[in-house]
């Protein structure tokens, strides 16, 4: 249960810094790359 709740707060709140990412979470990243697709 901890470790579900740890990902959903890393993949969905906290803001990631890597360069792909730009500042966004990882679930706006996933969400911009499906959009693109369709």
């Amino acid at each position: 249960a901890d470790l579900d709740a740890w990902l959903v707060h890393y993949n969905t709140e906290r803001p990631h810094l890597g360069y792909r990412n730009m500042g966004r979470r990882p679930v706006e990243t996933v969400m911009s790359f499906v959009s693109q697709e369709a």
